[in-house]
């Protein structure tokens, strides 16, 4: 059995005026989700929330239920697919979000599995020991040609489209997610995080950061400062989640993690 210890962060960042994204945690039941909104102000952050609470509402059946749904690659799917729906539906009849959308990366435990469900840019890391790495791959055009051989990955870094992105929630009537199946072990810590992070803090900072001592409310705060050091040019919001097979180590860390918030 697996316990979790997770905090979260976000901020509108030193450039925008308004923070698009959305992040929710239930560690008691096992779901961490990141979303970044776009389309605007109001439509971008409506999108955002609303995927978020759609996923949640799917995976989770009732709010405060104790006795979560199943979890299997079908099940994350079908909540994406409803999350995409019902974006894409409500911008139909809301002239004014038209075109809004959202990126979304979840993390889901069930007993004896890990997931990842993810559309679009935000990312997803594991910091196993020393070793960090990157379990999402991006829905962006640039990240499609890098892997088509078509654009080396400092010609990726440079390229005027490197933020396009060739997938995400709510702009399309269908959208096909990639769900992973990850391993866990005790002692693993994983970040769920938005490109606004990510874009601004390289791989080696963000493993320097993430392998600190600090609570995950600390850790994922400590993230946020950084990418506002470097520039802030976009919304940020990073998740961090520490994971225990014992209860009451986990219970133990959870107290502490709140004192940090």
């Amino acid at each position: 059995m697996i316990y979790f210890v997770a905090g979260g962060c976000s901020d509108c960042g030193r450039v925008r005026e308004h923070n698009e994204d959305t992040f929710r945690i239930d560690s008691r039941r096992g779901l961490f989700v990141v979303a970044d909104g776009m389309g605007g102000h109001a439509s971008g952050e409506f999108a955002s929330a609303l995927a978020v609470k759609t996923v949640f509402k799917a995976l989770l059946c009732d709010k405060g239920s104790a006795a979560p749904g199943p979890c299997n690659a079908e099940t994350l799917q079908t909540a994406i697919e409803l999350a995409n729906s019902t974006i894409y539906q409500d911008a139909q009849v809301n002239p004014q979000r038209r075109g809004m959308g959202t990126t979304l990366t979840f993390m889901r435990w069930d007993r004896c599995q890990l997931y990842f469900g993810h559309v679009g840019d935000s990312r997803a890391y594991r910091l196993r020991g020393h070793e960090l790495l990157q379990l999402t791959r991006d829905h962006t055009w640039v990240d499609m040609q890098v892997r088509a051989g078509m654009l080396s990955q400092q010609e990726a870094e440079q390229a005027r489209m490197r933020h396009v992105l060739v997938k995400s929630l709510g702009t399309e009537t269908g959208v096909e997610p990639d769900i992973v199946p990850v391993d866990v072990q005790t002692n693993d810590r994983f970040l769920l995080c938005s490109d606004g992070l990510s874009n601004l803090v390289d791989h080696k900072d963000l493993q320097a950061i993430l392998m600190g001592n600090g609570t995950p409310a600390a850790i994922s705060r400590h993230l946020v400062e950084k990418a506002n050091a470097v520039g802030g040019q976009d919304n940020i919001t990073a998740v961090v989640i520490d994971c225990y097979d014992n209860k009451w180590q986990a219970v133990l860390k959870s107290a502490i993690n709140r004192i940090w918030r």
